[in-house]
């Protein structure tokens, strides 16, 4: 990812967008980039979200349930898509704090928590280790969180 986000940046330089399709040069290559990558993401969406809807599902076959899941995962999708529409010039932003919110809990909160829970019978030098490195996390993701929140209006693009 480092790498990639270098090359990016050295080949566009400052003016590289969290969109990477948006600093494609106008004309008609970059169209049909962009054009591909809108379908691609239009078609892999279901299978990005089909794990969770699963989960909410819950292993329930009734039918009634069904149609209340159904509407559910529609009105998650639509209020996914004025999130979208909302915050489009504040994409980076957007970013950050799903990043800091739910990545940095996935990384550093969740993993030594539940090595914690799943093995009982570890050395409390390792427990405490975990503790140590969870509170890093949560320190980072409200660090991170508070950062991007300040820094909101600075991150628009369409600016």
């Amino acid at each position: 990812y480092i790498c990639f986000a270098l090359i990016c940046w050295s080949a566009f330089g400052n003016s590289v967008k969290t969109a990477l399709t948006a600093s494609l040069p106008a004309g008609a290559f970059s169209t049909s980039v962009q054009l591909a990558y809108s379908i691609a993401v239009i078609f892999t969406f279901p299978l990005q979200a089909f794990p969770a809807l699963e989960i909410v599902k819950g292993g329930k076959t009734d039918p009634s349930e069904a149609t209340k899941l159904n509407i559910l995962a529609s009105t998650y999708i639509l209020g996914l898509g004025l999130v979208a529409f909302f915050a489009i010039d504040y994409l980076g932003n957007v970013v950050s704090l799903l990043g800091s919110l739910v990545g940095i809990p996935i990384a550093l909160i969740y993993p030594p928590l539940m090595h914690n829970i799943l093995v009982r019978d570890s050395l409390q030098r390792t427990r405490i280790k975990n503790y140590c490195v969870a509170c890093i996390g949560v320190l980072a993701m409200g660090f991170t969180s508070y950062t991007t929140i300040i820094s909101w209006d600075k991150g628009a693009e369409g600016e």
